[in-house]
């Protein structure tokens, strides 16, 4: 009987305590998430719900804007303000399975209210072509210190176009010449961001003014992301005529792929200035001209030409002569000391 008693309480507690924590949770779970819009290159899905597909497949380097409105549920009887409100939202593992991720600013809700903010992303170029999940979360606390928070999750497909090189270096080294016009480094980059692999790609850098029509069988570019095979780098050296007028010449760079059917092409220009003038304008620039000294041979004397030497006393001449007499004179009373003794015996 007793123990039934016992189990009775137990159990009135146990769904006291579920049904408090119920309570509690809907309580501090004040903070929700009103509205979403994704904009995908220059097209928007409006009003998104949790769970749905991105209405738009974004492409491989696309701009994304994510724009997330958040609201205040507390009733204006409870008139609770939500503050350092933070929205936080991760695109997973779309960055070679890295996670791209951005937040808002803090900032603070009163009773009722909303507020919106827009997150922005790039798709990285080296993408696989998959579907990926969006996490949105907000998160804020009001002035008893209860936490309020909220999650969406939405997907995301990237889609690749078949056949599609593009052209991601096009630097020249210097990008200005003068008087010095030979060895111009010209570097190049192409990218297969493709769902196909490339199995023949020519690349062409022309300029007729420069006297450039050039070639090169690049070979085979892969598709896939973050991979060598995919992406083709160099770097070429470029002589300019030293009697090209100054002016800007363009040089053109031509990626012809799909068998010559498609091609990705780009332009970079290079700045010739006449040598004289640029010359006369360092001179023109300058309020003294700098003083150039004449070559001079410098001879290393011999260690004791010119040298002071100072010698101690007790390695002076003098020094040894008195050392001499001193001797001398020690002989002398010592044979004298010697003959007065036997003449005394």
């Amino acid at each position: 009987m007793g123990e039934n008693r016992l189990f009775k309480q137990l159990m009135l507690s146990v769904v006291i305590f579920v049904f408090l924590a119920g309570m509690a949770h809907a309580a501090g779970n004040k903070l929700v998430i009103s509205d979403v819009d994704v904009k995908v290159g220059s097209r928007t899905s409006n009003n998104l719900h949790n769970g749905d597909t991105i209405r738009e497949e974004a492409k491989p380097g696309d701009n994304i804007e994510v724009r997330v409105e958040v609201e205040n549920n507390f009733t204006n009887a409870e008139n609770l303000r939500i503050n350092d409100i933070v929205i936080t939202v991760n695109i997973e593992e779309i960055d070679d399975g890295d996670d791209l991720e951005e937040e808002s600013n803090e900032f603070d809700l009163s009773t009722q209210s909303t507020k919106r903010s827009t997150l922005k992303f790039q798709v990285p170029v080296e993408v696989e072509e998959d579907s990926f999940d969006i996490v949105i979360n907000a998160e804020g606390t009001d002035r008893n210190g209860t936490d309020h928070s909220t999650e969406m999750r939405l997907r995301l497909d990237v889609d690749k176009e078949s056949h599609k090189l593009i052209i991601t270096r096009k630097s020249l080294a210097p990008s200005a010449v003068a008087c010095n016009r030979k060895n111009v480094q010209l570097g190049v980059g192409l990218l297969n961001i493709g769902s196909e692999d490339e199995e023949k790609v020519t690349l062409s850098i022309v300029s007729p003014d420069l006297g450039i029509d050039f070639s090169e069988d690049v070979g085979e570019l892969e598709s896939g992301s973050v991979d060598e095979d995919t992406s083709f780098s160099k770097t070429y050296f470029l002589n300019v005529p030293n009697d090209l007028e100054a002016g800007s010449y363009p040089i053109t760079l031509i990626a012809s792929y799909n068998d010559d059917r498609k091609k990705a092409e780009d332009t970079v220009s290079l700045s010739v200035n006449d040598c004289a003038t640029k010359v006369e304008e360092t001179k023109d620039s300058s309020e003294e001209a700098p003083v150039v000294l004449p070559p001079v041979t410098i001879i290393e004397p011999p260690a004791a030409t010119g040298a002071t030497t100072e010698i101690s006393f007790l390695k002076s001449n003098t020094f040894l002569a008195i050392v001499i007499i001193i001797m001398l004179v020690a002989v002398v009373l010592g044979v004298a000391l010697v003959a007065i003794a036997f003449r005394g015996g």
